[in-house]
């Protein structure tokens, strides 16, 4: 696999990256290509010679067409040689840039799901997905550019030109040579005032993709306030500003164009010059002068196309940066070298001296320590920002200890794959959000070969499959983004089913009761019931009445477990007796 180093993602490091994997992945159709367009450049440059010899012939008053007859077929075969050997060139191009863009497009996609939670936090998903879709298709242009568009056949014409002039007339060489250091200069100082222009863009683009996202992504709220001329305004105004700097940036791209012609013209009106001077001295024919004419037009075709690409190149490589950057961030919680497979559980899961602060500073929990067994039903109750939910996501190994170890079976859990670890955990979040795709496909999402049966199964024993079936085409009916065609309580038995149905070794509820209705609340209490023994459950509760029977009750406060033991035992604990009695006289009928 490429590396991709951050500190390194420069212009041509990132250049040299997309040819690297070009090379790499597809090096004979790479060849190829270079192979195929040598062979058009160099019957493009025939075109013209063969030309000359026929307009010779003419102009030498020859009675007979006898003696150029067979130029014509000559001159159809290497143009449409040339044509043909062009086109197989671009085809084969855009193929690789289709893959090229792929492979890098995937590998960033899958890099930005395997970086921790500590990563996502910082950083909007939204924003995230729409860089990576922009810097594929930057990717595949780049491609596109550098080989394709006639450019590399270009290239091979233009120097073969100049191999031929040079040879010919060596003072035509040289004027055919002389744009290409100034074209040079003026590409460079222009582009790179593009470039900076470009970057502004960037950014002025990404603030008005976050503005429009952030208020399509809350159209509820929106509306709810009537704010919807408030948002339609700020999302005008910061894509004015875009587009203002936009035109800015577009008149670079006039001025650079019009250096350009000014070049092209000066350098026409000198071969014109040599050829009349030539002619009239007698050292030229008319076919040689329409010879020199076509190549010098041949040769402004590259440096026209290199000119616009360079500066197109510079715009895109910024944009293809942004993916780069993602497949080159650092992930310290990657799986190290020799990583085992978590088996099945057998023993238990034990916090060992436990300790964790949120992004290095706030500490969430301190110095903590407890154990699930196998079967047992350990719940988590306490305030809110206790650490509850930490322990969860520890146990997930979305984050990591600063201090202490989380061992399964006396394995630290840091020492195992990440993928296997999470095969053995079923986690049921708070708020469940779903995917837009069928309901069937939302409870089979983490279960490998799920049959039909078992997805109704673990729909009813979620007491989902009653609803679930008044839905308009039943487990085939699509949920919505985020689920939102169902209610909280639907989805959140959508959820349970998902969890059910993998079977784990450790079941993780997060307050996942919390959007229930009392009815359903004390359907899911039978199904903890159910799993009682046969699978580990950790189980924090907003509601007391979730957990009365759990094996094991951990009052956690402030960090720390401040007390253990059943629901009987804990009516002692002041901290545990508040919570029961607050929320007992809250749900105690009028």
């Amino acid at each position: 696999m490429i590396e991709v180093k951050k500190q390194q993602l420069q212009f041509l490091n990132i250049l040299r990256l997309i040819v690297k994997s070009l090379f790499s992945q597809y090096k004979w159709r790479f060849i190829g290509v270079l192979f195929v367009a040598a062979l058009a450049g160099g019957l493009q440059t025939l075109t013209p010679k063969i030309l000359q010899q026929i307009i010779d012939l003419l102009l030498a008053g020859t009675k007979t067409l006898s003696e150029f007859w067979w130029l014509l077929p000559i001159y159809l075969f290497v143009y449409l040689g040339a044509a043909y050997f062009d086109f197989i060139s671009g085809r084969i191009v855009y193929y690789l840039a289709m893959k090229i863009e792929d492979y890098w497009r995937f590998r960033a996609l899958h890099h930005y799901f395997q970086l921790p939670l500590s990563w996502h936090d910082q950083h909007e998903s939204g924003e995230i997905g729409s860089r990576i879709d922009r810097a594929g298709s930057a990717i595949f242009s780049i491609i596109a550019e550098l080989f394709g568009h006639n450019i590399i056949v270009s290239l091979f014409t233009l120097l073969f030109i100049l191999i031929f002039t040079f040879t010919q007339a060596p003072l035509v060489g040289l004027i055919f040579l002389l744009p290409l250091p100034l074209y040079g200069l003026v590409t460079y100082v222009l582009s790179m005032r593009i470039a900076k222009g470009q970057v502004k863009l960037n950014k002025l683009a990404d603030r008005a993709q976050r503005t429009l996202f952030d208020a399509t992504g809350n159209i509820r709220t929106v509306k709810s306030f009537g704010k919807e001329q408030e948002e339609v305004a700020l999302y005008a105004r910061r894509w004015t500003s875009y587009h203002d700097s936009d035109y800015e940036v577009e008149r670079l791209w006039l001025r650079q164009s019009i250096f350009q012609t000014t070049i092209e013209a000066i350098s026409r009106v000198l071969l014109l010059a040599y050829c009349v001077y030539s002619f009239v001295k007698g050292t030229l024919s008319v076919g040689q002068i329409v010879m020199f004419l076509s190549y010098q037009q041949l040769s402004f075709s590259p440096l026209a196309l290199l000119t616009y690409i360079f500066t197109r190149v510079r715009r895109l490589v910024k944009r293809a940066s942004q993916l780069f950057k993602i497949a080159a961030e650092p992930d310290p919680m990657a799986d190290i070298e020799d990583a085992v497979t978590l088996p099945v559980l057998r023993e238990g899961i034990t916090f060992n001296h436990v300790t964790f602060r949120y992004h290095g500073k706030v500490h969430a929990l301190k110095d903590l320590t407890f154990s699930l067994n196998k079967g047992k039903t350990v719940a988590l109750v306490g305030r809110s920002g206790a650490g509850k939910s930490t322990i969860a996501v520890l146990a997930l190994r979305f984050y990591d200890p600063d201090e202490g170890a989380i061992l399964w079976d006396g394995i630290d859990i840091k020492k195992a794959t990440r993928k296997s670890l999470r095969e053995r955990i079923s986690y049921i979040p708070q708020d469940s959000v779903l995917f837009n795709r069928s309901i069937y496909d939302n409870i089979a999402y983490g279960t490998k070969h799920a049959t039909k049966e078992k997805v109704i199964r673990a729909a009813k024993m979620a007491h989902a499959h009653d609803f679930i079936l008044k839905t308009p085409q039943g487990y085939a009916s699509v949920v919505g983004e985020r689920g939102v065609k169902l209610s909280g309580g639907q989805r959140q038995r959508i959820a349970i089913a998902r969890a059910l149905l993998a079977q784990p070794s450790l079941l993780i509820m997060d307050e996942s009761t919390s959007h229930l209705d009392s009815e359903t609340e004390s359907a899911i209490q039978d199904s903890i019931r159910y799993l009682h023994g046969k699978t580990t459950q950790l189980i924090i509760a907003h509601r007391l009445s979730t957990i009365l029977h759990a094996d094991l009750i951990l009052v956690v406060d402030q960090g720390k477990i401040v007390a253990a033991g059943t629901h009987q035992q804990l009516l002692r604990n002041p901290i545990y007796k508040k919570l029961y009695n607050l929320q007992f006289k809250r749900e105690k009928p009028l």
